[in-house]
């Protein structure tokens, strides 16, 4: 997938989802923050109303101010009060912070309630007005601690910290692997088409393949029929001739044969069969060609491994991949190493040649393709069939300083 599609497919999600989340915590906070201080006004103005009556009540009896405080400084979210005459000058306070009482005649000038900044924080402000039985006026202020308002908001700031970092984690998790199994399914998708195509052109090669193998095979025949004819019937001196002729009739005949049968659907026969034994095999049956190019052939176990497959079609992939290795180059020496990993079957097949060129590494696999001289092109390509066939994979790796490891792996046996 392309830089911009995976930012439109992965990122744009994630920061929407990341914005409406930061809106609806700021709009959730601010909905509280509004809802607290309609709390506090309205208990500010009750705690209010009731001092007011219980102040003028002891003013009444002519009890001091400084007294009437004492008796009544005692809420502990309560800050600071002060009782002021008719003229707003103040007659008596109380503060829990001494020396401190925010009180200016621009706060005198109307009664209500506000809210002002101090050195222990927010704090809610009220100034009202009360009379006594003797007609005297008198102005009551409060001011009262907003800490838990404070408290609660710093609480949810934390919250929406931690719910946010762990929301953008989930997020990040779950586009992330959203992206991976949409790629995953593009790469599945592609394949599929590829493998569609493949089909349809297999099918149409196939086709083609058998009706000319179907029109050359019957003159082919009658040709070996008159050279075996002529063998019998032409002086001695002519027979070698003739030979030389027959054997490239059957030649023919041979190579329309293996492009026939790589063409024809395959059907296995499975049984048990030990990788250690079916490698012997194939040793023994390059071990000709092998020693004619100077090549040693070392095999590498790594326990009694077993797995169920067709074993004749089995031994032609490895005998292809291994006459491939042989013609890699001259001398040296193919490693062959069987090996398990869970629930897979593996098979390495390691030569020290020259390695496969760039350009030829995605058609290795390809029909009809081959870089080497008389090469037809059949023999990878239906390793990979046999290896498909048996619901495995092959792969290759072109080592860095010299040759090339091939490897199968099975389905466990």
């Amino acid at each position: 997938m392309k830089s911009r599609g995976f930012f439109l497919f992965f990122y744009l999600p994630l920061i929407g989802m990341a914005v409406i989340f930061f809106l609806l915590s700021s709009l959730n906070r601010r909905y509280i923050s509004n809802k607290v201080e309609e709390l506090v006004q309205e208990q500010l103005e009750a705690t209010a109303d009731i001092l007011k009556v219980n102040i003028a009540h002891l003013l009444d009896e002519n009890i001091t101010p400084e007294r009437a405080f004492e008796t009544y400084f005692q809420e502990e979210k309560i800050y600071y009060m002060a009782l002021l005459d008719e003229k707003k000058e103040i007659i008596a306070w109380s503060s829990r912070f001494e020396g401190y009482l925010p009180l200016s005649k621009e706060f005198t000038e109307d009664q209500g309630s506000w809210i002002i900044d101090s050195p222990v924080g927010p704090i809610f402000n009220n100034f009202s007005y009360f009379s006594t039985k003797n007609q005297g006026i008198y102005y009551l202020y409060l001011g009262y601690s907003l800490q838990n308002l404070e408290d609660m908001l710093f609480h949810s700031r934390r919250n929406f910290v931690l719910i946010f970092s762990l929301i953008i984690l989930v997020g990040v998790i779950f586009f992330f692997g959203l992206f991976q199994i949409q790629k995953h399914y593009l790469i599945k998708e592609t394949e599929t088409e590829k493998e569609k195509k493949e089909k349809e052109r297999y099918m149409e090669i196939s086709a083609f393949t058998s009706g000319v193998a179907h029109e050359i095979k019957n003159p082919l025949n009658s040709l070996v029929l008159l050279f075996e004819l002529l063998q019998k019937r032409f002086p001695e001196q002519f027979k070698k001739d003739i030979e030389a002729g027959e054997n490239e009739v059957r030649k023919i005949s041979r190579i329309i044969d293996q492009f026939s049968s790589a063409l024809k659907p395959l059907e296995l026969k499975k049984t048990l069969v030990s990788f250690g034994d079916l490698i012997e095999e194939v040793k023994q049956i390059v071990e000709i060609n092998a020693s004619s190019k100077g090549t040693k052939i070392k095999l590498i176990k790594k326990g009694q491994i077993n797995v169920n497959a067709d074993k004749d079609l089995l031994r032609q992939a490895l005998v292809n991949l291994v006459e491939n290795a042989l013609e890699a180059g001259t001398g040296g020496k193919i490693i062959i190493t069987i090996d398990a990993y869970k629930k897979r079957k593996i098979i390495k097949i390691e030569d020290s040649g020259g390695g496969i060129p760039q350009e030829d590494r995605e058609h290795i696999f390809d029909p009809f393709f081959s870089t080497k001289k008389n090469g037809m092109g059949i023999g990878l390509y239906l390793t990979r069939k046999i290896i498909k066939a048996h619901e495995g994979k092959i792969s290759f790796e072109v080592k860095q300083k010299k040759g090339t490891v091939f490897t199968i792996e099975l389905p466990g046996g």
